[in-house]
């Protein structure tokens, strides 16, 4: 099965026109036709079929399946060629969300320096959402993430790292800064400002609210977690944070909460489960290990 012919295919099936297809590949139209007829051919299947009353393309059963395997095939090359480029770099892609860099890749890249990596290390950063999204695409190779819950997915191998807790976070002049535990449903007057989506933190912010059936009135969401702190002091709002977002220089008090069943900050070190380890990926996970370590409370 020529590769090319299926991606002629997937983008008849998406533009269901054949003068677009072949305009878009920059060939001619009965070269779109005959890998058409080249895939029928090979399958032993109609693929496609014409509604000429309706001037309309009709995807077949056995059209649509072959659909959802190409798309599938067409992605799996793609990183294929992008690993292969990237093993001739003799580079690590590790990528990192702000809040978990902030708090430990400072004192992890003196293990990468010790140990002579940082070289060899590009590092990308953006919320654990986008650099799961990344890891898949095969446009990192290796990520610390954060999640609610483990992270369970066959074409990644995750291990997890480390336990942290969620709090809330106030000014130290707001009334709620003198308690020394809160509970969620007893926060339903407050105004948060919180996170967005591309951060696991408006996924766990839901769960408690579901769980203590309340809805807390989000005033502000934003990617900059800065710009949050900085409402959080000027008594804009209290937010809702990882444990670790939180240092003594932010001026600011976290607060426990006191539901026995609550959502966790997971950190998880993840690759992909088809990706060869390369001795650098190895040696990289190795001293993540050793870092990893220090930070585990006895």
């Amino acid at each position: 099965m020529n590769t090319r012919d299926i991606e002629y295919y997937v983008q008849i099936v998406k533009q269901k026109n054949f003068t677009k297809v072949a305009k878009y590949f920059q060939v001619s139209q009965p070269t779109i036709t005959y890998a058409l007829q080249r895939l029928e051919k090979e399958l032993g299947a109609a693929l496609i079929t014409r509604d000429r009353s309706h001037h309309e393309l009709i995807i077949t059963p056995a059209g649509k399946q072959l659909f959802l395997h190409a798309q599938s095939i067409l992605q799996e090359i793609k990183m294929a060629k992008a690993e292969i480029t990237q093993l001739q770099k003799k580079k690590l892609r590790f990528g990192m969300p702000p809040i978990i860099g902030n708090e430990y890749f400072p004192k992890l890249s003196s293990y990468f320096i010790k140990h002579q990596l940082m070289e060899q290390i590009e590092i990308t950063d953006g919320g654990s959402r986008d650099l799961y999204g990344m890891i898949h695409e095969g446009r990192i190779d290796l990520a610390v993430l954060g999640s609610t819950q483990p992270i369970v997915d066959q074409k990644l191998e995750v291990e997890l790292l480390l336990d942290k807790r969620f709090m809330i976070v106030v000014s130290k002049t707001h009334p709620l800064a003198q308690h020394e535990v809160l509970s969620f449903k007893d926060l339903v007057d407050e105004q948060f400002v919180l996170l967005n989506e591309h951060y696991v933190h408006p996924a766990a912010f839901t769960k408690l609210s579901k769980q203590a059936h309340v809805e807390p009135k989000i005033v502000y969401q934003s990617n900059d977690l800065a710009i949050l702190k900085s409402m959080i002091r000027e008594n804009i709002g209290i937010g809702f944070l990882t444990e670790i977002a939180i240092h003594p220089e932010d001026n600011l008090v976290s607060i426990p909460l006191s539901e026995e069943i609550q959502p966790r900050f997971l950190i998880s070190l993840a690759k992909r489960a088809q990706q060869i380890t390369t001795p650098l990926q190895e040696k990289v996970i190795e001293v993540i290990h050793e870092f990893m370590k220090t930070q585990k409370k006895p």
